[in-house]
């Protein structure tokens, strides 16, 4: 029995059901058998009402519906004109309403307390352990899936990056496509990781302390944040978009290289010389590469002064990083085996020194 359009007696609402009342005001602050408090209607709170189950698609879940939330959500239309898919009666932007935690903190949501309150550590069934508010782990939770748009990807929702990111206006004034309510650069802000490293971010850790030893689906093992090596996610970038990326990389790069040279292109036969004349400087290992010590991009110059014998590793490593910025005990090696590295990174510290000195 699904019950007939009714208006709450207490608030006004008007809802579809049998009571006199919506749920809200039915609604009670109670404590449950397990020593959970929660507001609701049943005697149990909804993690002991739950119960392990297998939707007929197949799907096994967890909960008090009779189908998965897969099964259950249709596309829908809400009242503020916006098309979504799910369970409720309106998207989750109508839902939300402005609040204020226990804890003081303010926030926009249909929780009744913030993400951080919310939060607690958990175990997953997997073993793994976890701080967040979901039952899984982010790996239990995602799964390969195929967008509707054709393309295929990994992750725990409906639609891939793309489809669900929109064209949107920054209060900043800045146009931007995406999912968030911010661009890049508000969001963005200055942090200092645990290594100790200062960066510019909006993740909780720097890059280099999140990259982690991979394993591509070509075989080819590799350290850093992406699910493909860098050949691979090149090979898959559509023939256009790849030309037109190498062709304004090289007029970049062809543009730094002119305007950093002090007197004139560096003969090839003194790259060779440096290539040739001892192991790499930041590790000791076989040179194969020569090193911009300060990149072109940073305003190093295309001379002799600042090119030293590197390998393939440290070479790509270091890429556009200045020594202050990459892995220090490479650093330190370079300091005590060269004494242009020793030079770069005195200038680097007595710049940093003045920078503080005028802030101050």
């Amino acid at each position: 029995m699904q019950g007939k359009q009714r208006e709450c007696i207490r608030c006004g609402r008007t809802y579809r059901g049998t009571n006199r009342q919506c749920g809200s005001c039915r609604s009670s602050d109670r404590v449950c058998a397990c020593g959970k408090a929660y507001r609701g209607t049943s005697s149990q709170c909804m993690a002991c009402q739950a119960t392990d189950r297998v939707c007929a698609c197949g799907k096994a879940y967890r909960g008090t519906s009779p189908q998965c939330a897969v099964c259950r959500a249709a596309d829908r239309v809400c009242a503020c004109g916006k098309a979504y898919r799910g369970t409720n009666r309106q998207c989750m932007a109508c839902k939300a309403t402005d609040r204020v935690c226990a804890c003081g903190k303010a926030y926009r949501g249909i929780q009744r307390k913030c993400s951080a309150c919310r939060t607690t550590d958990r175990v997953c069934a997997c073993g793994k352990a976890y701080r967040a508010t979901n039952l899984q782990c982010q790996g239990c939770l995602t799964s390969d899936r195929v967008c509707a748009c054709g393309k295929a990807y990994r992750g725990i929702h409906s639609q891939c990056m793309a489809c669900k990111a929109t064209d949107r206006v920054c209060a900043c004034g800045n146009a931007y496509r995406d999912i968030h309510s911010q661009c890049m650069a508000c969001r963005s802000s200055n942090r200092v990781c645990s290594c100790g490293k200062a960066y510019r971010g909006t993740g909780s850790q720097c890059m280099a302390c999140r990259a982690t030893d991979r394993v591509c689906a070509c075989g080819k093992a590799y350290r850093g944040t992406t699910r493909q090596c860098m050949a691979c996610w090149t090979d898959s970038l559509p023939r256009p978009v790849h030309s037109a990326r190498v062709r304004a990389s090289n007029n970049t790069r062809r543009a730094r290289k002119r305007a950093a040279e002090v007197a004139g292109p560096v003969p090839a036969e003194v790259y060779a010389a440096i290539a040739a004349s001892g192991n790499c400087v930041y590790c000791g290992a076989d040179s194969a590469h020569v090193d911009h010590i300060r990149p072109l991009s940073r305003g190093g110059w295309k001379h002799e002064s600042n090119l030293v014998p590197a390998c393939a590793h440290c070479n790509l490593s270091k890429s556009f990083a200045l020594l202050t910025e990459w892995r220090p005990d490479r650093v330190a090696y370079g300091v005590a085996h060269s004494v242009k590295v020793a030079a770069e990174l005195a200038r680097l510290t007595a710049e940093a020194v003045e920078l503080a000195e005028v802030a101050s």
